[in-house]
């Protein structure tokens, strides 16, 4: 686990290690890998007793926000099931620290989230893959539940933004690392921040979409009950 430079997250948990079989085009953690030379191959570092002995000994403070598997897709079919037990059974053994978790694979969710996960899914823009991923996130069983609009590439239309207000957290932010051909428009980003803040659903704008929407920006966090 380490400190994380995501604005939304406090640290961020990483026991999958090797390259995501998800292979999303704009994935930065492959660059990376690719940059240092890093070892591809898929392997789970929590059935190293050294490296769980050092989880626990972080003395990670109670209240703090960890985002799991922030370079990989825990729901991938590819991910044994055992592993992902194991990654539940440690949030379990820390029931003061909110561990969020963030899915492009929602219909492969294969379990109720304990009530510290807050379980989110990503979309991109107003396709039929979005609306896919806000209905199966409508089914999972998690006390919260949030959309993490980034990279938001293109227009989110006005059924979707409706359809996905009953959640509880709604995060915007740009396409890093590809240049500004992928920038959104304000235009795609006002319409819908509009509306979930009317229903008072917290929103927030990632630091990486100062250009386009100014400041000060937008940064709230869903209050746990």
């Amino acid at each position: 686990m380490q400190k994380s430079k995501i604005e939304w997250t406090d640290y961020t948990w990483n026991p999958i290690k090797g390259l995501c079989p998800h292979d999303c085009w704009y994935c930065y953690a492959r660059k990376v890998y690719e940059r240092f030379g890093w070892n591809t191959e898929m392997r789970f570092e929590l059935h190293d007793p050294k490296a769980i002995d050092k989880l626990h000994r972080q003395n990670i403070p109670d209240g703090s926000k960890v985002f799991v598997c922030s370079t990989f897709e825990l729901f991938h079919p590819e991910v044994p099931k055992t592993w992902r037990k194991d990654i539940f059974d440690t949030i379990k053994l820390n029931p003061k620290i909110t561990f969020q978790i963030l899915t492009k694979l929602p219909q492969h969710i294969d379990r109720p989230m304990p009530d510290n996960v807050w379980l989110g899914v990503s979309v991109t823009q107003g396709s039929d893959e979005g609306w896919s991923r806000i209905y199966d996130l409508s089914r999972a069983k998690a006390k919260l539940k949030f959309i993490s609009f980034e990279p938001l590439l293109g227009l989110l239309n006005q059924s979707l933004i409706s359809n996905a207000v009953d959640f509880d957290w709604f995060i915007f932010g740009r396409l890093t690392g590809h240049g500004k051909e992928h920038d959104p428009d304000k235009r795609w980003i006002e319409p819908a921040v509009d509306y979930f803040r009317g229903y008072k659903k917290p929103v927030f704008l990632k630091n990486n979409l100062k250009e386009i929407w100014g400041e000060p920006l937008i940064q709230e966090f869903p209050r746990e009950e």
